[in-house]
């Protein structure tokens, strides 16, 4: 069996983001058996010039090469090795407060390692692990002995990984975001990159969140490519006037955006509203996914803002408080600019990208949204659909 590697990506290739320069220092060839035949693929293991390091995953699937970076989280809820022995495909598995179920449970192998291989990483180790997934959520539970650790994973384009690398083209990928439909990791302690490295690859990672990449060995198999679905109807004409609790607001710009998170790739509507008197507003439909949903954002200026460095570390579960206003971390997101009319008070046009989180508290919803040149903050409320639409009208949107 000959484990050449596949992509243009060598040992000793560098790239420089953000003035952070990282190199591939090592290669690993897993494989797992895939119905009597060995299904393979390659990890790369790149490292910066403080030491920290991450894992950057190569596949060639049905839909074309894919490339893939993996998160390490703490459950809410850890499980012994033990304890993740016994499931099986259909039971159910609470991590993170959520009972979701088993949906693969499987093996991978180490088959050939070139250069440095993660720590505690040699040829033949075997790991188990098993995949949970409900709604865009999911989570891959590995062990190998008694250790027992937990990932996420998320795909970046081809094209990124070319352009980071100064690689020769390589095909690129139909989704923007997808998740790993298997993962395992094989032997060796999980080691956390660099909060700098990572904030350089927030950007070449597609999806944000400054996420700490396990620098082991892992193993998976990937799902069919995320469908993304049809965007919500559009209802609000440029110049629509309406009054929501109490304010009056017109609408001055209208935008499309994709919204790309862990397991999930679809677009919402965004409104931009001005406020009779001064002030402004966003209004967005389909804020989960769902075009049914409507949600208010005000924008505001907490005394102690977060810098875009310090939301880009936020993970799902931390805490922010802005202003006294406490929420916990929901999820992350990208969000990139497909169309738009009107004007907007932001710096959205086609194509923009910015990062962000949401998140909940008992009064509703904080959001952040930030690129490299700046961060912005909201506070955000539910609307009933029914009231949204009476207030302003309906009307399509090219």
């Amino acid at each position: 069996m000959s484990y050449a590697n596949p992509t243009p990506l060598r040992l000793g290739a560098t790239s420089v983001l953000g003035g952070q320069r990282f190199r591939v220092v090592g290669r690993v060839v897993m494989g797992m058996d895939d119905e009597g035949e060995t299904y393979y693929w390659n990890e790369f293991l790149l490292m910066d010039d403080a030491g920290g390091s991450a894992t950057l995953v190569f596949e060639e699937t049905e839909s074309g090469p894919e490339w893939r970076l993996f998160t390490l989280f703490e459950p809410v809820h850890p499980l012994t090795a033990s304890e993740a022995a016994r499931k099986r495909v259909g039971d159910q598995v609470n991590l993170d407060g959520q009972p979701m179920p088993v949906t693969l449970v499987d093996q991978s192998r180490v088959y050939f390692i070139e250069g440095t291989p993660p720590e505690g990483v040699e040829v033949g180790d075997v790991a188990d692990y098993f995949n949970v997934e409900s709604g865009n959520q999911m989570l891959v539970v590995s062990w190998t002995g008694d250790e027992v650790e937990c990932y996420q994973g998320i795909t970046v384009p081809a094209e990124t990984i070319t352009e980071a690398f100064n690689l020769p083209n390589m095909p690129a990928l139909a989704p923007a975001l997808s998740v790993g439909r298997s993962l395992a990791a094989s032997g060796g302690a999980a080691e956390s990159m660099s909060y700098g490295w990572i904030l350089k690859l927030v950007i070449f990672a597609v999806v944000i969140g400054a996420w700490f990449f396990a620098s082991k060995s892992t193993g998976w198999r990937s799902t069919a490519p995320l469908t993304k679905p049809s965007p919500p109807a559009a209802t609000l004409a440029l110049g629509a006037s309406g009054t929501i609790k109490n304010w009056a607001f017109t609408v001055t710009g209208r935008a499309t955006v994709e919204i790309a998170k862990v397991g999930a790739l679809y677009d919402q509507r965004e409104y931009e509203l001005t406020r009779a008197g001064g002030g402004r507003a966003l209004l967005v439909c389909g804020l989960n996914g769902s075009g049914k949903e409507w949600h208010l954002f005000l924008p505001v200026t907490p005394s102690a803002p977060l810098t875009p460095f310090e939301a880009a570390a936020k993970r799902a579960g931390e805490t922010v408080t802005f202003d006294g206003i406490e929420a916990t971390v929901h999820e992350l997101f990208s969000a990139k600019c497909l169309s738009c009319d009107g004007s907007f008070a932001s710096s959205t046009t086609p194509g923009t990208v910015c990062f962000g989180f949401l998140a909940r508290s008992s009064a509703g919803w904080l959001m952040a949204r930030w690129n490299e040149k700046g961060i912005e903050f909201y506070i955000g409320l539910t609307l009933p659909e029914r009231d949204t639409l009476a207030a302003f009208g309906r009307a399509s949107m090219p």
